[in-house]
């Protein structure tokens, strides 16, 4: 195709963030956006906890957008902490890997992707549906918690879930079909 390079492994580099001419440029726009967005979601949580009074918006729903916004949080500090590894190299470049443009898209989505990954396990766990249990199921500061932890933990939550699922899913034969 006409101006991209391809390799083997598909788009490489700068080819698959067209959007930025430099490493620097998409470096400092990523930092801003995880500003942003950490901003944005301490701002809601805020609202949430002491501005909804004249929303009238319910508890349970106040305890569902935090377990969101825990889950969102917990992605954003595990994608924040990575961007922090690769960009803080120091003088002596002591990590041995550069900058990677095209782990852009992963970087932009993880804090939403772990949200819902957090909201969704949080729901299971609290409906009793998986073999865990949370005190306090009702506390928007217990749903908050959990779901940093799952959206933290976001990656062994999908794994350990899969885990679980082929247990209780039935394998499919060839006569099923």
């Amino acid at each position: 195709m006409a101006g991209e390079t391809r390799t083997d492994e598909g788009l490489a580099g700068r080819d698959c963030v067209p959007f930025f001419s430099t490493d620097e440029a998409q470096i400092k726009f990523e930092f801003w956006y995880l500003v942003a967005i950490f901003l944005l979601s301490v701002g809601a949580m805020l609202f949430l906890q002491f501005g909804n009074n004249w929303l009238g918006i319910r508890h349970d729903d106040k305890l569902v957008v935090f377990a969101y916004l825990g889950g969102f949080l917990g992605g954003w500090v595990y994608d924040t902490k990575w961007f922090y590894r690769v960009t803080a190299r120091g003088k002596n470049n002591q990590y041995p890997f550069r900058w990677q443009p095209h782990k852009f898209y992963w970087r932009v989505l993880t804090p939403f992707l772990s949200g819902l990954v957090a909201l969704a396990t949080f729901f299971l766990a609290t409906s009793d549906f998986l073999p865990i249990s949370i005190k306090h199921k009702d506390s928007a500061r217990a749903a908050f918690a959990t779901s940093f932890l799952l959206g933290y933990f976001s990656d062994l939550v999908l794994s350990r879930l899969a885990a679980w699922a082929e247990k209780i899913i039935p394998k499919s034969t060839n006569h099923d079909q």
